[in-house]
């Protein structure tokens, strides 16, 4: 997506410098009695203009400029989003250097201790990290109020807390300047109805206060039937200078949004094979699912693939073929492929698979004071306190097609959720500051303290989720199945859905309630709205209490008249849980964390929840790490830098490596005795020992015993990562040619994973490959039969990426800048895992199907993580003759192919689909103008330009087609 609009104009065509505290003040006319309130927390510069920004807050808590940082950093100047139409962080993602974006980021849920929200990468690890104002955000990501966007590409743990060794994204916002700058309302429209208003104003209220607000409006769709965007959003924020001398700055700033939207989650990805196996089962695929036998074999075989079967069929060919390497997934096209009211097969380019009733809502109030105190002059101080409320709420819901060709399952991933977070954040940093011998050092203390309280209602299962009694036919015996799917108490009156309001298929017969949504043929019925049989909010509402500190230490010192930066720093990170929050039904039944210890007075069935899972010592966890830095930065040459560094980080896993709660063990263990005792049990023996693992157990304590030392108490340790790289950069000409060129070897490990090979290898499991866990439980029925109780984790595994990457802004003349960076990332691979390495004794022995999954998962790169990436934009404004003020852009995009899984069904070493392998060009003219004395700008801009069909992240979800954009600009 593109470019334009430079800072000359038709109405300003002297070249300005502008001056950065944490806001771009373009056309800033500052008062003759302002009060000077720079603070080295705050961004500030005064070469910044266009799309260059020469400082930095992000990479390491103080502002410093980006030359002299040993670290990799890029920022997204507000010019540069607002050219290019950056409207989320998937955007923020594809215009970085060394990122990948996720297509499907849109509605996914908030991230929570274990699941980063959405699957982007940077530098190819998923992130973790991002920022407002350096505080981690939960949810509704505002684009509208920001100044810009810095990334720090590498670990940055040490600065902002536990995380992945990709980078941090921090966005800052606009703060209220000390000066004059015009009002800005603009108003875009677009493509696919894009209908968007955004306001920014700006008061100096006296020489000792300033207000900025912020405001937003937008109400579009999409290019897929029933997208939409429906969102508001106000920011408002005050500075007070109350002393002549600057020394304190006080702030305050309140920011909501809520966020309403429907987006596509999935394309056109089916195997055409699989219809052709609904169609006619071949007797192959029968005998391979071992149906031969089956009084109606081909009957049962469409049964077995119809719904969401594609999955299911790919291994039956893989089995009939004897190839386990094939690929179940080899493409993606847009939209879908069904037969119209006539039985013909069309394309429907702008199919929906998300539900026409799914949609995600993010609502947010933060709310935000600084405190910066000057005292002395060599002591800088601040206090932030940010209280965040976040509420997200969601329907979510596929329409996948049934292997019939000609219906679809509009509830396949049928579910609601409902997330609420209550966040206050305290940070206080101090920079002291002392030269001596020619050394300027800088230390920064601080510590955040945070407390946290997340709660989520997980859906109930089907059908106790899923209400059919206002759906047509649900007052109709044949509809409702003389009322087995809607009971005879919640049938509608006539008045509501009368007897003769059904859904009859294209044959005429008349349809249940439930194969209205799971049976939908489009080409012959109205889409189903999935909201009209779920509800968001449900009795129990789980949650979570839990608070974290950190203190950190980061030493900063110039010598040698400013030509060596030294920089290091350590972080030390403690995480505490403090029980299970769940209410099982508010008002009435509201159970504290300590109800496991007082089940007189708080029974688990009457309050429904589980002792074992809320008195277990996961839930009570402490837990701690470090992480550290160093690095330097050296002038080899006028504006000529060369840089290393070495960043360690942590992040925290959560529970025990067996993952069971040992309130449970001595349940377990009553229930083995119990049934050794019994004397249906061909190993009867009154005395109740049962054998585990070869050994008898006779007591609790030697069963308890025996769990321990396998592990299945141990705590999770952290994962751990690193990054090592070696850099320049430059500032040359005076910054003409401001970039940033490194490469990098970052590894990250340990992280947490399911341990399928020990889950098999456990007795008390179901799946226990030595015949399910019936020898020591008994057969279904009695207590912890066909369950699984210990559900193994591992951390065996280590990922590691290695590549380079660069940023260059390029300003040879005022009118004219341009921005180009790239990635080369040859090694993104697994280096170890529990998997045996193909060649070892263990690989071996591995069945067919075990050895290509092996060979998947050592011989191709990790997923979304692609080995080219380069973007270059740029722009120019015409300053003489008939068209001054006219400002030309283009820009381009390209990424090598991605993979998107490594799994079998999508083998990149045999076929499979890959995301990414595309090359996309926008373009755009804009124009300053005056009407009846007011300031024009307006731009339009074409996104996509050869409508190149391709897919970013580890996703099947096509990228936006060729559209267009007008904006118009009014400012006074």
């Amino acid at each position: 997506m593109a470019a334009v609009s430079l800072t000359t104009s038709v109405w300003a065509q002297t070249a300005k410098t502008t001056t950065t505290t944490t806001t771009t003040t373009t056309d800033a006319t500052p008062s003759d009695d302002e009060v000077q309130t720079l603070s080295p927390f705050q961004v500030t510069s005064e070469k910044d203009t266009g799309y260059l920004r020469t400082n930095s807050v992000t990479a390491t808590r103080i502002n410093m400029p980006i030359q002299n940082i040993p670290i990799s950093v890029s920022v997204m100047a507000k010019d540069f989003i607002d050219d290019n139409n950056i409207r989320s962080i998937t955007d923020i993602f594809r215009y970085s250097s060394s990122g990948s974006g996720d297509n499907r980021f849109t509605m996914a849920r908030p991230a929570n201790s274990a699941t980063p929200q959405g699957g982007f990468t940077l530098r190819g690890f998923g992130v973790n990290s991002i920022l407002r104002n350096g505080v981690a955000r939960y949810n509704a990501y505002n684009i509208n109020n920001i100044d810009r966007v810095e990334v720090v590409k590498g670990p940055a743990s040490v600065f902002f807390g536990s995380g992945y060794p990709g980078g941090v994204i921090n966005y800052i916002t606009k703060q209220p300047v000390f000066g004059k700058i015009p009002t800005t309302i603009t108003h875009q429209v677009g493509e696919n109805n894009v209908n968007r208003v955004v306001l920014d104003h700006n008061a100096q209220l006296s020489r000792k206060a300033a207000m900025r607000v912020v405001a937003s409006w937008e109400n579009s769709s999409g290019e897929r039937n029933f997208e939409f965007k429906k969102e508001n959003s106000l920011t408002a924020n005050v500075t007070l200078v109350p002393f002549d001398s600057g020394k304190l700055t006080i702030t305050a700033e309140i920011e909501t949004i809520d966020s309403k939207v429907n987006a596509n989650q999935n394309d056109w990805y089916f195997p055409e094979g699989w219809f052709k196996a609904y169609a006619a089962p071949s007797q192959a695929l029968i005998n391979a699912a071992g149906l031969a036998a089956n009084a109606d074999p081909v009957a049962a075989y469409r049964a077995r693939i119809f719904s969401n079967g594609a999955g299911t069929w790919a291994q039956d060919t893989r089995n009939a073929t004897g190839d386990q390497t094939l690929p179940t997934y080899t493409r993606v096209l847009k939209g879908a492929y069904y037969q119209d009211a006539s039985g013909n097969y069309i394309h429907d380019t702008g199919f929906n698979s998300t539900n026409r009733g799914s949609y995600s809502n993010n609502h947010n109030d933060t709310g935000t004071v600084t405190v910066a105190l000057s005292p002395a002059s060599f002591v800088d101080a601040r206090y932030v306190l940010t209280n965040e409320n976040g509420r997200f709420d969601n329907v979510e819901g596929f329409t996948l097609p049934n292997a019939d060709a000609r219906t679809f399952n509009t509830q396949y991933g049928l579910n609601t959720a409902g997330y609420w977070l209550r966040r206050q954040n305290h940070q206080v940093d101090a920079i002291l500051k002392y030269d001596k011998f020619g050394i300027k050092n800088r230390l920064l203390v601080g510590g955040v303290f945070i407390k946290n309280r997340q709660q989520y209602n997980a859906v109930a299962g089907a059908p106790f989720n899923r209400f059919y009694s206002m759906i047509p036919g649900a007052s109709n015996p044949e509809g409702n199945l003389n009322n087995t799917l809607v009971p005879a108490a919640m049938v509608p009156s006539a008045g509501d859905v009368p007897s003769a309001q059904v859904i009859r298929d294209r044959f005429g017969k008349i349809k249940t309630v439930t194969q209205v949504f799971t049976n939908w043929d489009p080409g012959a019925e109205v889409q189903p709205d999935n909201h009209r049989v779920v509800e968001i909010d449900r009795t129990a509402v789980d949650g979570y209490d839990t608070e974290d500190q950190a203190g950190y230490l980061n030493y900063q010192g110039s010598l040698l008249n400013d030509r060596l930066t030294l920089l290091a720093g350590v972080r030390r990170e403690m995480h505490r849980d403090s029980g299970q929050y769940l209410t099982g039904n508010f008002p009435w039944f509201a159970n504290p964390p300590y109800a496991f210890t007082d089940q007189t007075t708080y029974p688990q069935g009457l309050y429904n929840y589980s002792a074992s899972y809320a008195g277990d010592t996961n839930n009570f966890q402490r837990q701690a790490g470090t992480s550290w830095m160093g690095g330097a930065s050296f002038q080899v040459a006028k504006d000529v830098n060369v840089f290393a560094s070495y960043s360690k980080v942590f992040r925290l896993n959560s529970g025990t490596k067996g993952s069971a709660s040992q309130l449970d063990i001595p349940l377990w263990y009553n229930a083995a005795k119990a049934w050794a005792q019994n004397t249906a049990n061909s190993a009867y023996n009154a005395s109740g020992a049962f054998n585990y693992r070869g050994q008898s157990i006779t007591s609790y304590d030697q069963f308890h015993d025996a769990l321990a030392a396998l592990g299945a108490f141990d705590v999770i340790k952290p994962e751990t990562g690193y990054n090592a790289e070696v850099g320049v950069k430059t500032t040359l000409w005076d910054n003409k040619l401001v970039g940033t060129a490194s490469i990098f070897h970052a590894e990250r490990k340990d992280q947490k994973y399911d341990d399928g090979t020990a889950q098999a290898n456990e007795p008390l499991n179901a799946a226990y490959s030595g015949g399910g866990n019936v020898a020591i439980f008994g057969p279904a029925g009695n207590p912890y039969s066909g369950a699984r109780l210990l559900r193994w984790r591992t951390t065996a595994t280590r990922n590691r990426i290695e590549g380079a990457d660069f940023d260059v802004t390029w300003t040879p003349i005022r009118n004219f800048q341009a921005v180009v960076n790239g990635a080369w990332m040859w090694t993104a691979e697994v280096a170890d895992s529990l998997t045996a390495k193909p060649g070892t004794a263990a690989y071996t022995a591995y069945t067919p199907a075990q050895k290509v999954s092996a060979n998947i998962l050592y011989g191709s790169r990790i997923a979304n993580v692609p080995e080219y990436r380069l973007n270059a934009f740029a722009n120019y404004t015409f300053t003489d003759g008939p068209v001054a003020g006219l400002t030309v852009g283009g820009a381009m995009r390209y990424s090598s192919k991605t993979v998107v899984s490594q799994s079998v069904d999508w083998n990149p070493l045999n076929g499979g689909f890959q995301s990414g392998d595309f090359t996309t060009f926008d373009v755009s003219v804009g124009y300053q103008w005056e009407l009846f004395g007011y300031k024009i700008g307006s731009r339009l801009a074409v996104y996509n330009v050869t409508d190149e069909k391709y897919v970013e992240g580890p996703t099947y979800v096509l990228s936006p087609a060729r559209s267009w954009l007008l904006t118009n600009t009014l400012k006074f």
